[in-house]
């Protein structure tokens, strides 16, 4: 047992085979297909990771997905996992496997990564054993530690609803079956909204529109997730009739990612129409214009930090990860920028 282990003993090293993910994570690990497989026992955990590597290499969002995935074991199993992933102890067929709660990107990612490696020995997941399972916690620390995409987030919103109404999953009920459930709670009891803001650190119309992501069909959610399309990008599609939504998806992951889909004719682009570009100048003066109208806001509340940190989190959400760390460079230069001007001015 490791010097980790002896000063917290509810944290132990546990095999891959004795674990089982929770298969109402809202984060995607596992395509539906496998993940079906898996759960139903027809596979185990290194089988569904040698049929991922080998899908991998046919479809760009799952290569993509995989190698974030290997790339998180690697640092696991070359510089030792720092934190533990959670879950309770649970008796399944006459034994007992360990649930987790939190950490199934770092049991897919061992999985991967011994299948990849031909690992003679099974890897360990570090694991910190709960008194009991609950989802509120797993969705709170996905908040606070994943990188959600917009169809994960409105996942983890339904499960937030779900289990404030003590509505849990049947048996076997298919888990975009269980998270659409949310959609026919039309009110919720006093509070309620209020402490899911306070988790996830997000307002009730931004909880609500990603909510709302869930009317799309299961295959159009698949490849929003794995292609981690933004909420602003699904808003628009979600409003159009059901049969046009299949080429819109594939359409908004084409102008993301530059990959054309099936069904769709790689060089065949319809002929934009003509316009005139604004000149440098005129770009320059309508950024300043907009900047100034959403300045005006904060600044009739005062200088709150507060007012800024939710400012931050609702344009995180927006955003994906690379966009926000862009948006935070961008205006780190535009604040040195502004105290130039300012100074200059003075001066």
């Amino acid at each position: 047992m490791s010097s980790s282990n002896l000063q917290n003993p509810d944290v132990i090293s546990i095999p891959l085979s004795k674990i089982v993910p929770d298969r109402y994570q809202a984060r995607l690990a596992i395509p539906p297909q496998l993940k079906s497989q898996f759960f139903s026992g027809e596979i185990d955990c290194y089988e569904t990771a040698r049929q991922l590597l080998a899908s991998a290499d046919e479809d760009p969002g799952l290569f993509h997905m995989v190698n974030e995935l290997r790339l998180l074991g690697q640092s696991i199993l070359n510089e030792r996992q720092i934190e533990p992933a959670t879950g309770v102890w649970v008796e399944a067929d006459g034994g007992l496997v360990f649930v987790l709660e939190t950490g199934e990107r770092r049991f897919w990612s061992l999985a991967l990564e011994a299948v990849a490696r031909q690992m003679p020995e099974e890897p360990l997941l570090k694991v910190s054993v709960e008194p009991g399972a609950s989802r509120q916690r797993q969705v709170a620390e996905n908040f606070l530690r994943e990188d959600l995409c917009a169809v994960e987030m409105g996942k983890a919103v339904a499960t937030m609803i779900l289990e404030s109404q003590d509505i849990y999953p049947e048996d076997n009920e298919a888990e975009l079956a269980y998270y659409r459930r949310a959609l026919q709670v039309n009110r919720l009891p006093s509070g309620t909204w209020p402490e899911i803001e306070r988790l996830t650190g997000c307002s009730r119309s931004v909880l609500y529109r990603h909510l709302r992501i869930l009317t799309l069909d299961d295959q159009l959610l698949y490849l929003a997730s794995l292609y981690r399309l933004p909420e602003g990008a699904l808003r628009p599609i979600i409003l159009e009739p059901g049969d046009h939504q299949p080429a819109l998806v594939r359409k908004a992951i084409q102008e993301r990612w530059g990959q054309v889909l099936e069904g769709e004719q790689p060089g065949q682009k319809k002929p934009s129409q003509p316009r005139s570009s604004p000149t440098e100048t005129e770009v320059r003066h309508k950024l300043a214009v907009r900047l100034t109208s959403l300045l005006e806001p904060l600044s009739k509340q005062g200088k709150s930090d507060g007012n800024l940190d939710q400012v931050a989190k609702e344009l995180a959400v927006i955003l994906d990860h690379q966009d926000v760390q862009h948006a935070a460079d961008v205006f780190d230069a535009l604040a040195a920028s502004l105290r130039k001007a300012a100074h200059r001015k003075i001066s």
